[in-house]
């Protein structure tokens, strides 16, 4: 005979994780966008959030592993806003640049937690460090798929020409950067002029080596 849960308020044991779980995320979302890395502890979520201590670690084995699934959660909403973007956006090479690059420009600035997370925090401990170095790495491969002559948004990197693969490695860098002195306000500009200038420059440096074989 299988063991029925136990139901309180009309939640099951599964649901309670799960509501608990989220509201330690989205405290792990304010306080990572607005204390930064260190300033993310664990009495520091769980106060937040109105979460137990005990309960943390059904969730989390540790505050890095919280770290890491607030920066995993951006990042997939910011796959999922591309994706979605480019299956509307024009087939055209500089429409499906467009496309993408105005949605990461849009998550960042629209939310200043979520870009300051991606901006700097990421580079702030070495668990995000490192996943963000793959991450950056698969938005160039996504980057030069889209903007790639003829391009298939689901190309495979390696199909791709060396030259094209290295200026979308180089280029993505430049693209944090620059969003992110925006963020700071170390910039000032509107968004349709920043992801003017953005489009232009991947542009520039793209056509030369897109034509170039591997």
């Amino acid at each position: 005979m299988s063991k029925v849960s136990r139901r309180y308020g009309g939640q099951s044991a599964d649901d309670r994780v799960a509501e608990r779980r989220a509201r330690l995320l989205a405290a792990g979302l304010e306080l990572m966008g607005t204390r930064g890395i260190a300033g993310t502890t664990v009495r520091g979520v769980t106060e937040a959030s109105g979460v137990a201590p005990r309960y943390f670690y059904e969730s989390f084995s540790d505050i890095e592993a919280l770290h890491l699934a607030v920066y995993d959660a951006i990042i997939e909403e910011s796959a999922h806003r591309s994706v979605t973007a480019l299956a509307d956006a024009p087939d055209d090479d500089l429409a499906r640049t467009r496309a993408v690059l105005s949605e990461l420009v849009d998550l960042i600035l629209a939310d200043p937690r979520k870009g300051r997370i991606l901006v700097l925090e990421a580079t702030a401990s070495p668990v995000l460090g490192r996943r963000s170095l793959v991450e950056s790495s698969r938005f160039a491969g996504m980057l030069a798929s889209t903007a790639s002559s003829g391009g298939d948004p689901g190309l495979q990197p390696e199909g791709l020409p060396t030259d094209l693969r290295l200026v979308a490695q180089f280029l993505v860098g430049g693209v944090i950067s620059t969003i992110g002195a925006v963020l700071l306000g170390d910039v000032e500009v509107d968004r349709k002029h920043l992801v003017d200038v953005l489009v232009n420059l991947f542009e520039a440096v793209r056509a030369p080596a897109a034509v170039k074989k591997a």
